[in-house]
């Protein structure tokens, strides 16, 4: 924060510019009030008495004021105290000459000599107010001793002074006595008002500041927190609205402030009297993005007590749900691959046992039509039931990636390949179409990312019943995914709703009546163990696109895969 000024506050000389300005202006237009209203007509009576030299000499006093608040207003208020005390000491000298040239004691001009008192007192203080008056009182006992003839003068200096009788040395001492102790009371009085004028500027000066530097770094401090904060008046209006409420929202202040809370934030209402409230409310962003806020809404109260809006910050917490939601599955998953091995020997070698002792029944017995059938139906099941298994295997067991250099493209090209034998002659036909033609070279664990292509492909091949194209990608990531890589599989097939679109990779959540639904589980769990992304677009009748992001291996932690919807 900005230090006080350290100036003599007390001082109107310490004023800042614009007060000092303003107050030079003032007593510019004064002293060319007075010099025109008094001194014209006054240099013109006189000329009219014949007294041409004085009058010429009356005529000529006003340009002395005049040019000096000229030369105070060009400084532009930046006089130091001299060049004021000169200032004030013309003003007296000026005031002095009308005083002689219209009768020293008995002249009726003596209360000029307050004017001049008064403006230095203003600008000046005390101090040069009881200077301008000490010049006055040499003034006047100056006059006194030249109209008495205690001091000897030239004519040209006595004659203003004898135009009638002297009074009495009793009343011209009483008279000068009361033209300096005016003006001495005047310069005490309006100095210590100017004084303590000053002094309240220079402390409000100092408040304002201090007030403008708490206002910045409040302002800062809001700024520069972690979480969104919004506040709200009584009727529930935005007042304020931090720059990281702005980043989490995609909202700019201008947008929010003035607008109803609902319209910013969707909040549930609460009952912000019994204290904060915690919560967790989804929030869609201008763009279509979807996140997760945590928020917590609390009363602002007023000084009394009672309530004057609401307090709200929150956070964007969509990322944290995600990896606490991964992590509870991987807890589940452990506990399951506990239980996997020994279910896998409990149940896979009895069913070898008995798919064995079938092939070996149904080669030595003579069987009608209709018992082949059903054996054959009881071998496929089996082997189904043991595809089963062992896809459960691959999913909840400890799987370790093995990574080396390998031509992803190359690997999707032998994918395509299978997939074209599978497909060829199908009905309606299906098309499998490769983008993999330039040589991708990536550290991944080849057999599993060639299963992750498998299972994509064998999904997409699924969701099209009524035939239709299967195209399969790859290509190096650019922008933000610099280094990675990418595949892609695209189904012009029957597309999916957005809720079947969240709980596609989630285990047994198969949409097809023949799957498992363990096979985009399975592509999920490798793209996990790579530290890869999914990403899924697709709508009802358009068809899906899945695309899987492999990032560079080089320090990259192995965290949950993520799952974005377009």
């Amino acid at each position: 924060m900005r230090t006080p000024p350290t100036a003599d506050a007390s001082s109107p000389s310490s004023w800042p510019a614009r007060p000092r300005r303003a107050a030079l202006s003032w007593l510019a237009g004064l002293r060319a009030l007075v010099a025109v209203a008094l001194l014209a007509p006054l240099a013109a009576f006189t000329a009219g008495q014949g007294q041409l030299r004085q009058a010429a000499w009356l005529a000529l006093l006003p340009l002395v004021p005049l040019a000096s608040s000229a030369w105070g207003l060009l400084a532009g208020g930046a006089l130091s105290a001299a060049a004021l005390a000169v200032q004030a000491a013309l003003d007296a000298l000026v005031v002095l000459a009308v005083v002689w040239s219209t009768g020293g004691l008995l002249s009726s001009y003596t209360p000029l000599m307050l004017l001049p008192t008064l403006g230095a007192s203003v600008l000046g203080g005390r101090r040069a107010g009881l200077h301008t008056s000490l010049v006055f009182a040499v003034g006047i006992l100056l006059m006194a001793a030249v109209q008495y003839g205690w001091v000897p003068a030239p004519d040209a200096v006595r004659d203003p002074l004898r135009q009638g009788l002297l009074p009495p040395l009793a009343l011209a001492a009483y008279t000068i006595v009361a033209n300096v102790g005016g003006v001495v009371a005047t310069a005490l009085l309006v100095g210590h008002l100017s004084e303590s004028l000053s002094r309240t500027g220079a402390d409000l000066a100092r408040a304002t500041t201090s007030l403008a530097d708490l206002t910045t770094v409040s302002q800062r401090v809001i700024d520069s927190l972690a979480g969104g904060l919004v506040v709200t008046d009584a009727h529930g209006q935005v007042v304020l609205f931090n720059r990281t409420a702005e980043t989490i929202t995609g909202r700019s202040a201008d947008e929010a402030l003035g607008q109803p809370l609902a319209g910013v934030l969707p909040l549930p209402s609460v009952p912000g009297e019994t204290g904060p409230a915690r919560m967790t409310i989804p929030f869609t962003r201008a763009d279509g993005t979807v996140l997760e806020l945590g928020a917590t809404v609390a009363p602002l109260l007023g000084e009394a007590g009672q309530r004057a809006g609401q307090l709200v910050t929150f956070q964007d917490v969509t990322l944290i749900n995600q990896r606490e939601a991964e992590r509870q599955r991987q807890e589940r998953l452990a506990a399951v691959g506990e239980m996997a091995a020994g279910i896998a020997h409990e149940i896979r070698n009895p069913l070898a046992s008995m798919s064995g002792s079938i092939q070996l029944l149904r080669g030595e017995l003579s069987l009608r039509d209709d018992q082949a059938t059903l054996l054959d139906i009881v071998m496929r099941e089996s082997q189904r039931l043991n595809d089963i298994i062992k896809n459960f295997l691959s999913y909840a067991g400890p799987q370790r990636v093995t990574r080396a250099r390998v031509d992803v493209a190359a690997l999707v090209r032998e994918v395509g390949a299978l997939l074209r034998q599978q497909v060829a002659g199908a009905t309606p036909p299906i098309e499998v179409r490769l983008d993999a033609s330039e040589p991708v070279y990536h550290d991944v664990d080849e057999a599993q990312v060639r299963q992750v292509v498998w299972n994509l492909a064998s999904n997409g091949l699924k969701a099209m019943p009524q035939g239709g194209a299967l195209v399969i990608g790859v290509a190096r990531g650019a922008g933000e995914d610099a280094g990675a890589v990418r595949l892609w599989v695209r189904d012009g097939g029957i597309g999916m709703a957005a809720a079947d679109v969240e709980r596609m990779f989630q285990p047994f959540q198969s949409g097809f009546r023949q799957g498992s639904g363990l096979g985009l589980a399975i592509v999920r769990r490798i793209v996990t163990d790579h530290g890869g992304l999914v990403n899924v677009r697709s709508a009802p009748g358009e068809g899906t696109e899945i695309a899987v992001v492999l990032p560079a291996p080089v320090s990259q932690p192995h965290g949950a895969a993520e799952l974005q919807r377009a």
